[in-house]
């Protein structure tokens, strides 16, 4: 009887789950015929589509051309700013694009949204427990609204943009690290070189954490997995670094975006490129430094460097962008349940205040701030540095918790 009725559960939730796939899709099937965009997923279905349907190189200037008249209705101008919409993501995450080049646009960009939304509720899932922090339901609910909703979120959703799936990526190898499922973890960081501009900093710390602890698993998973499909990749075209490279070459051609390092620097023209050096030298040894004193250490202790990666990773890299800064999603959510902690009662109606003002001020920053249909550079400003202020305001407490917390953070999956 229990094993009929377990049974009638899992075939209800499957069709429960769908149910819910199939209506998301078909709203934002709707939503994409009644409001073009898209345009960071479209590039890279371009790429997928002339590969997959043509035999074209998805780094071929007549991609690129392609998805242009798509966007502008003419070819790009980089003198005013004008995206070259390259494909420019490594061959080898044509492992998650290539499906969709087999669909024509509206129903491919619907299921990419569809794909993005679930990966939104994953990653505030897998944020959650990064953060060891025990919710009621109806607050676990109010948190997964806010990753949904939340500008990052909600604007990544919007254009398309990887970076839903590669924070998802990162946020998962650091859960599978936490919980000593050491190939998986390395597997995931594999699969994260998908946008290295987002994930190198952390792959890199890993690495030499995982060398310095003796953590063999991380590394059997991340080389053997990388192995495997740079291989695969190479028997299709095997000169694509040097084609992917050729089209990074000239982003500078038409963006002035640097890091947000560099943007803040901009507010003292007269000044900025010194400004900008000593703020990334000051930055760089900084993470440097938390890089080597974690090394040879607990995980706990390799896992507050490597939230401090995550911010960081925002404010020193080359041609960053605010979707991206889903990433940091574990960050915050650490912040708040160490503010929680703190102060108990007060500290639990803070946390909701404060998530209040990151949801609703993001937007009407954005708002405020906007220029035609252009994001405000001010934009990259405040998030990283309330992340990178918060964490380091919480990093004696996360680095000292009470005895049971300690053991549940280091505790291995059953």
């Amino acid at each position: 009887m229990a094993n009929t009725r377990s049974t009638v559960l899992l075939v209800f939730l499957i069709l429960l789950i769908g149910a819910t796939l199939i209506g998301l899709t078909w709203v934002n099937y709707h939503f994409s015929a009644t409001n073009p965009g898209g345009n960071d997923f479209l590039a890279r279905w371009m790429g997928a589509r002339y590969w997959i349907q043509k035999g074209i190189s998805p780094y071929d200037n007549q991609v690129s051309r392609a998805t242009q008249l798509a966007v502008y209705g003419h070819l790009a101008d980089p003198k005013k700013g004008e995206d070259l919409q390259h494909f420019v993501y490594p061959f080898t995450a044509m492992i998650f694009f290539a499906p969709f080049g087999l669909l024509e646009y509206l129903p491919a960009r619907a299921l990419w949204m569809t794909g993005l939304e679930v990966s939104l509720f994953f990653l505030a899932v897998t944020s959650i427990r990064l953060a060891n922090w025990s919710l009621k339901a109806y607050k676990a609910l109010a948190l997964i609204a806010f990753s949904v909703l939340w500008y990052p979120g909600m604007r990544a959703l919007l254009v398309g943009q990887f970076g839903v799936i590669e924070a998802l990526l990162l946020a998962l190898a650091l859960l599978a690290i936490q919980k000593k499922n050491d190939f998986i973890a390395g597997l995931l960081l594999s699969l994260a070189i998908s946008k290295p501009q987002m994930s190198y900093l952390v792959i890199i710390f890993c690495i030499l954490w995982a060398i310095s602890v003796g953590r063999r698993e991380i590394l059997g998973g991340f080389f053997s997995t990388t192995a495997l499909m740079l291989a695969v990749s190479f028997l299709f075209i095997p000169n694509w670094p040097v084609q992917m490279l050729r089209q990074m070459l000239e982003y500078p051609s038409y963006t002035a975006l640097g890091s947000t390092l560099s943007i803040i620097a901009d507010t003292l023209p007269g000044i900025r490129q010194r400004v900008s050096q000593i703020l990334h030298a000051i930055f760089g040894i900084f993470l440097l430094v938390e890089w080597i004193l974690a090394l040879k250490k607990e995980p706990r202790r390799f896992m507050w460097a490597a939230f401090l990666t995550l911010v960081i990773t925002n404010l020193i890299t080359f041609r960053v962008a605010t979707t991206g800064y889903v990433m940091m999603l574990p960050v915050l959510f650490v912040i708040l349940k160490n503010i929680e902690d703190r102060w108990q009662k007060v500290g639990s109606i803070g946390v909701w205040f404060l998530v209040l003002i990151l949801g609703a001020g993001g937007w009407w920053m954005f708002i405020a701030t906007l220029k035609g249909n252009q994001e405000s550079p001010l934009m990259y400003i405040p998030l990283p540095l309330i992340c990178l202020v918060g964490l380091l305001w919480v990093r004696w407490w996360y680095l000292n918790p009470p005895r049971v917390m300690a053991d549940e953070v280091t505790r291995p999956i059953a």
